[in-house]
């Protein structure tokens, strides 16, 4: 294939119309047999095309156009020319358009990346560029009534935070959730580790076992899959707690200000309740479960914040 002519919806188009150069009705033949994404990607433009000019596609004839290549002779490839100068140019436009209108309405449930990065703006209006050799996959009632996706590889997300419809990537059983924010994350299938990386805002990174961190902007962090473990930045620093008969209000008060939380007690008199338990370097997640197991409480997560419920300490 020749790397200097990149496969894109004008190039497919003038393929479809008959208009390719020889030289690029190989690269597209080449690119088709790359990947099944490309082959798909490719038959639902072929439709929409069809759609607009409600006429068979005039193909280019691959070996004459090898033969003009390679042999440098003069005979043309015989290609059916049904539209030509100004008409081409508006057909390519309307293919580009038909092709988006009908993908918004499919409802898009999967974004591949072969060869090279693919940007995509999903139906909430959040912005995906993907890497090389990456997919997600979109719940089918993404964007309905919920914005979960499935994630392999290396993308960059650029989010609109929505507190009723949290946006949360799933990979081989730990997920990220937005919490308004522009971050990366790297989740080779092969590999050990899921990376994350915030530019703006926060994100909760967790798994299926408890474990749990908050990423600030400028932070990064690394889920170890096989420990079952979250490990931060090299360069943050330890957080320790140590209760000694300490007050759940005041406890809750230093919890929400490191982790950049939020905690409702219920009824709230349950803040006198009175605990003694030291914490090294844990998630808050965990935090919270042994402080209300040792008051005899309970929790729960909702809306991107804290509820602890029990009864007033005597």
């Amino acid at each position: 294939m020749n790397n200097n002519i990149i496969i894109n919806d004008d190039i497919i188009t003038k393929y479809l119309c008959g208009e390719a150069s020889p030289e690029e009705a190989i690269d597209i033949e080449q690119w088709l047999n790359e990947s099944p994404q490309n082959r798909a990607y490719f038959d639902n433009m072929e439709q929409t095309f069809l759609l607009v000019s409600q006429k068979e596609k005039a193909k280019p004839d691959q070996q004459k156009a090898l033969d003009k290549i390679h042999k440098n002779i003069s005979q043309q490839v015989k290609i059916f020319k049904w539209i030509n100068g100004v008409a081409a140019v508006f057909l390519v436009g309307m293919v580009a358009v038909i092709f988006l209108i009908n993908q918004n309405e499919n409802h898009v449930s999967e974004i591949y990346a072969s060869d090279h990065p693919v940007y995509q703006k999903l139906k909430d209006k959040s912005a995906v560029t993907l890497g090389k050799n990456s997919k997600i996959i979109l719940d089918k009632e993404f964007g309905i009534t919920n914005r979960k996706l499935s994630f392999k590889g290396k993308a960059d997300f650029s989010v609109i935070h929505d507190e009723k419809m949290p946006f949360i990537i799933e990979s081989q059983g730990v997920f990220i959730e937005d919490l308004g924010t522009v971050f990366s994350v790297e989740s080779e299938p092969k590999s050990d580790t899921v990376y994350v990386v915030v530019n703006e805002g926060i994100v909760r990174l967790y798994d299926e076992h408890g474990s749990e961190i908050i990423i600030k902007a400028g932070e990064k962090a690394w889920y170890i899959r096989s420990q079952k473990k979250i490990i931060t930045d090299i360069d943050s620093k330890t957080i320790k707690f140590d209760f000694k008969d300490t007050r759940l209000a005041e406890a809750v008060a230093k919890l929400e200000e490191t982790y950049d939380i939020d905690i409702q007690l219920v009824p709230e008199s349950i803040g006198d309740c009175k605990f003694t338990t030291p914490f090294f370097d844990e998630e808050v997640a965990t935090i919270i479960t042994i402080i209300t197991e040792t008051l005899g409480f309970k929790y729960q997560y909702q809306d991107h914040h804290y509820i602890i419920e029990g009864k007033p300490c005597k």
